[in-house]
């Protein structure tokens, strides 16, 4: 792909992201394009529908947390160091979509799109690897597992990080800690 139209599909994704939090999945496309300062006619020669757009956005959500566990890992020394940070840079990303309406559509993109399914089970891999490293190693209780650690990520995380979400996130570390 040329440079330029690498830097309008980033530009669309990064917009999007923003506007789907923001408004929700049903941003009008033309609003999406104004913001990533491209017209109508490129976002729709990179994104022939909002679906695909949509399952754009889901993808690089899913990169950007595969891509803050492998950096963890390869600076932390302990599981549990790995697994403070990861959350650490999850709640970081201010990823507000993830309780946004755009969410309740992500499985059924999933299970249409291979790319976004194999990037989310990237994912899923190494979070799960992380979660049993720290259990293995007696920091992390046993009782708890992805499916915990993502709903309490998700119940606090929202647009703006605040005090408040640093708070939330070193009282659910405690809690999480064996």
């Amino acid at each position: 792909m040329r440079a330029d139209a690498q830097r309008n599909r980033d530009q669309i994704v990064a917009a999007a992201r923003v506007l789907f939090t923001a408004n929700g999945v049903d941003t009008p496309m033309e609003e999406i394009a104004r913001a990533a300062g491209v017209g109508v006619g490129t976002l729709y020669r990179r994104f022939p529908d909002r679906d695909a757009l949509v399952n754009a956005v889901s993808t690089d959500m899913f990169q950007r947390l595969a891509e803050a566990i492998t950096a963890a890992n390869a600076s932390e020394k302990s599981a549990w160091a790995v697994l403070q940070r990861f959350l650490r840079s999850w709640s970081e990303f201010r990823l507000g979509l993830l309780q946004d309406p755009m969410c309740h559509g992500i499985p059924a993109a999933i299970e249409a799109d291979p790319e976004l399914r194999e990037v989310r089970q990237r994912w899923l891999d190494l979070f799960e690897d992380v979660i049993q490293r720290a259990q293995d190693d007696g920091d992390l209780r046993k009782d708890v597992g992805l499916l915990e650690i993502a709903t309490f990520m998700n119940m606090f995380i929202r647009d703006e990080r605040s005090e408040v979400t640093d708070r939330i996130l070193d009282v659910m570390l405690d809690g999480l800690r064996a």
